[in-house]
């Protein structure tokens, strides 16, 4: 958190990524962010293997239990929105192998089935 102004009530505290602080300053300096800079950000980010990333969303989706693929689809694209986000593929990918796993089930017009 960085402290980026102050009000007649006190002091404005914002929490933001690296990134998100380093465009605000270049707006108020004027220039740009070198571009190395911010592919090392990218490569800083811890990335999840395949196996890590069935078991962060499968402890998730048991509580949230959408009802339909649509909603399966768009929980887990949220888990991911403020890591980078999560491709489409990749989202299948997750799906397919939580039903090779018995997770759940997906009937093919769409509705979630968990197994306990």
């Amino acid at each position: 958190m960085k402290k980026i102004g102050t009000t007649t009530t006190g002091s404005v505290i914002v929490e933001m990524t690296t990134q998100e602080y380093d465009a605000l300053q270049q707006l108020q300096i004027g220039g740009s962010t070198p571009p190395a800079k911010v592919a090392s950000d990218r490569e800083a980010a811890p990335r999840m293997n395949h196996s890590e990333r069935l078991a962060y969303v499968a402890e998730r989706l048991k509580k949230l239990s959408p009802k339909k693929k649509d909603g399966v689809v768009r929980s887990i694209k949220a888990m991911f929105q403020f890591g980078g986000g999560i491709e489409s593929t990749e989202v299948e990918k997750v799906i397919a192998t939580l039903q090779k796993q018995k997770f759940f089930s997906i009937t093919p017009d769409g509705r979630v089935t968990y197994t306990e």
